[in-house]
């Protein structure tokens, strides 16, 4: 008895913080998804707001230069 009581126990720690780990890095890609598709948003509006080819070509090296 003791020893399923033991087993059941280890198998309830094995599992719960595999479960929040799961939890935690799929709310950490929804956040990184967002922060790209902002990202994203923001260098397209000051690519169409740029006044010279020389500025949209400048933002279009940074562009490419994305650190995620």
């Amino acid at each position: 008895m003791c020893q399923t009581k033991r087993d059941e126990q280890q198998r309830r720690a094995d599992h719960g913080p595999r479960e929040v780990s799961t939890a935690m890095s799929m709310l950490d890609r929804i956040r990184r998804r967002r922060m790209i598709t902002r990202h994203t948003r923001a260098i397209e509006r000051a690519w169409q707001s740029a006044p010279t080819q020389s500025m949209r070509d400048e933002i279009a090296l940074f562009a490419q230069r994305r650190p995620f």
